[in-house]
């Protein structure tokens, strides 16, 4: 005889009902958010802002992924 179906074993580890995680803002996306701090925080030139922008907008997407919007 051929074995019970393996092709919903996968499907049947999960409980059911089980709702997808959800994430405190804090607790993703830590590099990006350090790069983005370290690079404004020790910027050395007059527009932190436009030097920082591409650590900024990494951060942003990040979050994003995560549903969170900044």
């Amino acid at each position: 005889p051929e074995p019970a179906s393996t092709g919903i074993l996968t499907t049947e580890l999960k409980p059911a009902g089980e709702a997808p995680r959800k994430y405190k803002p804090c607790c993703v996306c830590t590099d990006e958010k350090a790069k983005r701090d370290e690079c404004m925080l020790f910027s050395n030139t007059d527009n932190p802002q436009k030097e920082c922008q591409d650590m900024v907008t990494r951060y942003k997407t990040c979050m994003a992924g995560y549903g969170f919007t900044i």
